[in-house]
């Protein structure tokens, strides 16, 4: 048994996705394993949205899986999938990461929009309450974040979107009547707001979003659901305009951070 060491039994751990290799998740986890000690693995799985249900299935089996991180295109499908669904993932109807428990129950969470606005808040000194919010796109991350935007008492939020219905279907579930709420078509964006933020995929589509400086208030702040290692389109453009931008990354921080204590009972530093 002079091997026994070696082939200690991990807990393990893997971000969902497809495309999956950008994902700056599993040098996060490893990074919070590391300094937690932690005797856990986590890794990138890219998995054929075809073979998702079935892959999901098999993880099911191997006791040793006990959660997963989940990025696109899969966090609505992981909504239908999971046993039982806290309330930020129910409002949202799309996970961000799972636990698996002891029975092999998936539970669905959504940490995309604590993680947003952890990192908007405490990053980047900026808070939510009582300014005007632009959400630009309607899909899955849109609706990820709307919940946790809505607890921090923001005065008013527009969600801009290519299909107005999408638009006008998930401002209409904003039940804080304290909240002033406006739905838009993309090209006929009225107004000046305080926090502006991408959750489209017009960054990774090398697209400009369709705003201009004027729908920015003085000392705004431009944000980009998405990362990329110089910048998105977004954040660029923002730099070119003299406008304070910031892309996801401090986001993805934040709610791993969350993720991991959920995980691990032990909050990384």
């Amino acid at each position: 048994m002079s091997n026994a060491h070696s082939t200690e039994n991990k807990d393990k751990y893997y971000v969902i996705g497809y495309p999956v290799k950008h994902s700056l998740s599993p040098k996060i986890h490893t990074e919070f394993a590391n300094k937690t000690k932690q005797n856990m693995q986590y890794e990138a799985m890219e998995i054929c949205p075809d073979n998702l249900e079935a892959t999901l299935n098999l993880l099911r089996l191997d006791p040793e899986i006990k959660g997963l991180s989940v990025t696109l295109p899969f966090k609505e499908k992981l909504y239908q999938y999971c046993d039982k669904l806290e309330p930020l993932a129910q409002n949202a109807k799309a996970v961000s990461n799972v636990i698996i428990n002891d029975k092999r129950e998936f539970i669905g969470l959504n940490l995309d929009g604590l993680g947003l606005v952890n990192d908007i808040k405490e990053n980047l000194g900026t808070s939510f309450e009582g300014k005007s919010i632009l959400i630009i796109g309607a899909g899955g991350a849109a609706k990820g974040i709307l919940g946790a935007i809505v607890n921090e008492k923001p005065k008013h939020i527009t969600i801009a979107n290519r299909t107005f219905s999408r638009a006008l279907s998930l401002i209409n579930e904003i039940e804080d009547k304290d909240i002033t709420i406006a739905a838009s078509e993309l090209d006929s964006i009225y107004g000046s707001f305080d926090i502006i933020i991408n959750a489209t995929s017009a960054s990774v589509n090398g697209e400009n979003l369709p705003v201009t400086s004027s729908h920015f208030t003085q000392g705004a702040l431009g944000y980009d659901l998405m990362y990329a290692p110089d910048g998105t389109v977004f954040t660029k453009w923002c730099d070119q305009h003299k406008i304070r931008s910031s892309d996801g990354t401090g986001m993805l921080m934040e709610l791993s951070k969350i993720a991991f204590t959920r995980w691990r009972g032990i909050t990384p530093q």
